[in-house]
């Protein structure tokens, strides 16, 4: 062997070695972190960057749900093939490597079409990845309280996302560039891809062979009202950014400000929403959903930041539900070896619902806007949004009781 080829063996050990100790093997967590610091650079302030030039309700609309129905589509292929060659690791990685050189790319210009464009792109990477990264985490969850388990991993992500927001409040205040946002979010998802790479693949036995599971009743239940609910959802979001930025008139850092603000709120209540979710997994649903009929009837009234800064920290109770009750309920009624597959379904559902609500709220808003003021027009589908919330919210009393009464009920063992 040559010393220049003995050389590069030795560097290559050392730099695994060293990885190694600094991870201590765990690859998942520090993973989790990263990626989460990398996804919050950006994409939080794609939809402000929109609206702030002036783009048509209408994309801004589009903006505000593609990442939840490209990501579902990518999700359902990349699931399925998850399950199918246990190949998620390697899945994983590749996504985070493509999304950041996306994010690169996207940096260098910035229409509000061609943003459009690119974000489509970057969402339907993070499909890719969410299909590796949910089966992981989704197997390596079993034979644990999942409530507890996934709050650990929410709480880490939660994390990165404080940390980015943090940077990005830091950044905005001084030198307010979205190109600077964008390039590090995409240093960043390589990071992240380097820090999973040497985690091994997981072999999971199937516990239900495909073919049974198309009468599973739970997940077609669960499908529906999350499909209900997903349209209602979705129409409020582009009438939420276009408050902040033309009627509270938010600077990009105000706006920063607020995301950490609810970033911060989400850690703290996370590891308490773990051990209530473990307690009744149905409670934690229906609340989460009936907590997201307070957005619209808040932003109907918002005229300063911060009442904007409030909201933000009130989301932290409803974030922590949407990360844990939801994914830990899914789990449940999914079969293991199976949950790519699943959740990539569920995620599907939800991005094709909440896409529909997004566009149609935009394309009311562009023609109350003809007859009336902004701020009446908004007001008008704020209410539209907050009844069909609640309603579509008491749907979820007929997902299966088998988890518990609506209500949360208070174990001291496990509060200890």
């Amino acid at each position: 062997m040559s010393d220049r080829r003995q050389l590069t063996v030795a560097q290559e050990s050392w730099r695994e070695t060293l990885l190694d100790r600094y991870f201590k093997r765990d690859r998942l967590k520090p993973h989790t972190l990263w990626n989460n610091l990398a996804n919050n650079i950006a994409s939080p302030f794609v939809s402000f960057n929109i609206a702030s030039s002036g783009a048509s309700n209408l994309l801004l609309g589009y903006v505000q749900a593609i990442s939840n129905l490209a990501t579902g589509i990518t999700q359902l292929i990349g699931g399925r093939f998850a399950d199918k060659t246990g190949r998620r690791v390697q899945i994983t990685i590749l996504s985070s490597v493509v999304t950041g050189l996306f994010w690169l790319l996207a940096a260098l210009y910035q229409t509000p079409t061609f943003l459009a464009i690119s974000f489509t792109i970057i969402t339907l990477a993070l499909g890719i990845y969410s299909a590796g990264w949910t089966s992981i985490v989704g197997e390596a969850s079993e034979g644990t309280g999942k409530g507890v388990f996934l709050a650990t991993f929410a709480t880490l992500a939660s994390l990165g996302g404080l940390l980015a927001l943090v940077l990005t409040t830091i950044l905005t205040a001084i030198y307010p560039s979205y190109t600077l946002l964008y390039l590090l979010s995409g240093g960043f998802f390589l990071f992240s891809a380097l820090v999973l790479k040497g985690r091994k693949e997981q072999n999971v036995q199937r516990n239900t062979k495909p073919s049974e599971l198309k009468n599973n009743r739970d997940l077609r239940i669960y499908y529906l009202v999350s499909g209900v609910y997903g349209v209602f959802w979705g129409f409020g979001w582009p009438l939420f950014t276009i408050t902040i930025v033309k009627i509270v008139r938010v600077s990009l850092f105000q706006y920063s400000l607020a995301q950490m603000i609810g970033v911060g709120a989400t850690i703290a209540f996370q590891p308490f929403i773990g051990r209530l979710v473990d307690n009744n997994r149905r409670a934690g649903v229906f609340w989460g959903r009936m907590g997201l009929v307070i957005y619209p009837l808040a932003y109907m009234i918002m005229s300063a930041p911060w009442q904007y800064y409030l909201l933000s920290a009130f989301s932290g109770i409803t974030n922590s539900l949407l990360n844990i009750a939801f994914v830990a309920y899914l789990y449940d009624i999914s079969p293991a070896g199976e949950r790519g597959r699943y959740t990539a379904e569920f995620g599907l559902i939800t991005g094709v619902s909440t896409m529909a609500g997004s566009l149609l709220a935009a394309s009311a808003l562009t023609i109350l806007a003809t007859s009336y003021t902004l701020w009446l027009s908004l007001a008008i589908l704020y209410s539209v949004a907050a009844v069909g919330r609640v309603a579509a919210a008491l749907l979820h009393l007929r997902l299966p009781g088998s988890y518990g009464s609506i209500l949360f009920h208070h174990q001291a063992s496990s509060t200890a």
